[in-house]
C-alpha cells in the first residue's frame, strides 16, 4: 500500500492518467481509506482546472510596480 508522501508525490500522474495499472489500483486503495490525501487530491484537481482556465486576475501596474520595489529592496541587503 502507499504511503501518504508516495500519494502526493504521484497525484498529478494519477490526475493526468500516466500512472501503470497497479500504481493506479494503489492509489485507489489509499485513497478509499485516507481522508487527508482524498482532500489533498481534491484540491489538486481544483487548483489544475482553475489554472488551466485562466481564472486568475492580472496583477495591477500599482501590484507590480510594489512588488519590483519589494524585490530590489531585498536583492539589495544581500
Amino acid at each position: 500500500m502507499l504511503s501518504c508522501k508516495h500519494t502526493i508525490d504521484q497525484g498529478t500522474d494519477y490526475l493526468d492518467k500516466e500512472l501503470g495499472f497497479w500504481r493506479k489500483v494503489e492509489m485507489k486503495m489509499h485513497l478509499m481509506i485516507c481522508v487527508n490525501c482524498r482532500r489533498y487530491m481534491k484540491q489538486l484537481k481544483q487548483t489544475i482546472m482553475m489554472l488551466s482556465k485562466g481564472q486568475f486576475k492580472k496583477p495591477s501596474d500599482q501590484q507590480v510596480e510594489r512588488l519590483k520595489k519589494e524585490y530590489q529592496d531585498v536583492s539589495t541587503d544581500k
